[in-house]
């Protein structure tokens, strides 16, 4: 019996660029923003992203806008899931029982190598180039965004997180 080879050479990696956003404002909020300073318009998905971890389910907000035209797909992605774990305790001694309540603020990346990134905006082109430089510079410009910056994602450990579709 012969022995069947596959080779994988053909399957190309995914081709897209990725912007950090530095920005304290609700997702929301920056999707009005980006809508109203760069020429896009994003959009809520009707799901988001769920990332199931030891302890939870963390939910990262999805917008993405489509440009028909120029065929590149936009997506702004939440890379910080903020939740309050509020575990109850009863001690009983005696014929008395005390409850202790106990809360922690627990936060969750969707990218854990940028905890200081707020948002992503993951832009994939078809072919052509796309001009990053004067995206961001228009980006900046936005007084409620601190910083937004290229990253490599090909040197991201967690870089499979960012495929969703």
């Amino acid at each position: 019996m012969a022995a069947q080879r596959l080779v994988l050479d053909m399957i190309e990696e995914d081709d897209y660029q990725l912007i950090a956003i530095h920005c304290s404002i609700p997702s929301y909020r920056l999707a009005f923003l980006l809508n109203q300073n760069i020429d896009v318009r994003f959009a809520r998905k009707d799901k988001d992203i769920f990332f199931e971890f030891s302890e939870m389910i963390a939910c990262f907000p999805l917008y993405q806008y489509y440009d028909e035209y120029q065929y590149h797909t936009f997506n702004l992605i939440g890379n910080k899931y903020h939740t309050r774990v509020v575990r109850k305790a009863q001690n009983n001694e005696g014929l008395f029982t005390t409850t202790n309540i106990e809360s922690r603020h627990i936060i969750k990346y969707l990218i854990p190598e940028l905890k200081n990134v707020d948002y992503l905006l993951k832009i994939e082109t078809e072919g052509l180039l796309f001009p990053i430089k004067s995206l961001i510079a228009k980006m900046i410009t936005i007084p409620q965004i601190i910083t937004a910056y290229t990253v490599d994602y090909k040197q991201l450990k967690s870089k499979n997180n960012l495929i969703f579709e």
